[in-house]
Parts: C-alpha cells; sequence; structure tokens
C-alpha cells in the first residue's frame, strides 16, 4: 500500500492554489478571429492564484495535472466586462505619439493609479484624438484552448 501511494504521488500532481504551472494557449473571439496565442514561443509560466489570469480559467485550471488539454469559453461578464461608453474620451492630439496618431493606433496610457493600460485611438480630427480606454477584449466572449505542460 505504501508503494502504491508513493507512485500515485510521483504520477499525479494536480494544480492547486500556489502550484507552479506552464502552459501552453491559444485565444480566439467567438467568431474565430485569432487573438492571442504561445504557438512556437516558451509555455506560459505562472503560480496558480497569484491573479495572473481571469478567475474562470483559474478556477477550471483547478486539479488539472500535465498533459490535460481543455477548452473554456468565457463570456464578457467573466471575463473584461463590457465596454463602457464613458472610457471613450477625446484628448489632445498632441497627447498622442506621433506614430500612434490614426485610427486603429495603439499607445500605452498611464491612469490614476501608476498602473499602464493599452489602449486605442478611434479617431482622429483636426486637434483632437478619440481614443478608447475600455480593455481591447471588453465586450467580447473569449474561446481558450489549453494544454498543461507542467505542475510543481
Amino acid at each position: 500500500m505504501l508503494v502504491a501511494h508513493f507512485c500515485y504521488g510521483d504520477n499525479m500532481t494536480v494544480i492547486k492554489e500556489g502550484s507552479h504551472v506552464a502552459l501552453d494557449f491559444n485565444l480566439k473571439f467567438d467568431d474565430g478571429v485569432q487573438v492571442d496565442s504561445n504557438d512556437g514561443l516558451e509555455p506560459v509560466e505562472f503560480v496558480q492564484g497569484d491573479g495572473i489570469l481571469l478567475d474562470v480559467i483559474e478556477g477550471v485550471l483547478m486539479g488539472k495535472e500535465a498533459g490535460d488539454s481543455f477548452s473554456v469559453t468565457v463570456p464578457p461578464e467573466q471575463g473584461y466586462g463590457y465596454a463602457d461608453p464613458n472610457k471613450v474620451i477625446e484628448i489632445p492630439l498632441s497627447d498622442v505619439p506621433a506614430e500612434a496618431r490614426m485610427a486603429g493606433g495603439v499607445m500605452t496610457a498611464i491612469d490614476e493609479f501608476g498602473e499602464q493600460h493599452v489602449v486605442m485611438v478611434v479617431d482622429v480630427l483636426d486637434k483632437v484624438a478619440t481614443v478608447d480606454f475600455n480593455h481591447p477584449y471588453s465586450g467580447r466572449t473569449l474561446c481558450y484552448d489549453i494544454s498543461v505542460i507542467s505542475v510543481k
């Protein structure tokens, strides 16, 4: 019985709070548009429960082990929420870096807490840029394909 317990412990390390996890992922919107992936890159490494991943993803990861592959569909209310029209504002064009001064331009903005956010320029007119400070995935259903590479 001791031998069986020893083998079980060696062969099955499940993800729990504080586990060091490495995974591969592919992210698409529900319309099939590819959004992000680490395909061809190093696995993504994190500590389970550190808040880097969406809560729903961390929840699904609990109890999984190396070799497990699965898909998760995340609706906006469990992901990045819905777009807030009050977060689309006009700013002086002079505050926008030259390379982002066009519709679709991307730049980094710092909020009142000192945190950096990637924001998108929606429109440029005369000396004013309309900038969307919503998360780029807000209002979108996210479809993840995840493969657990290792658990320690």
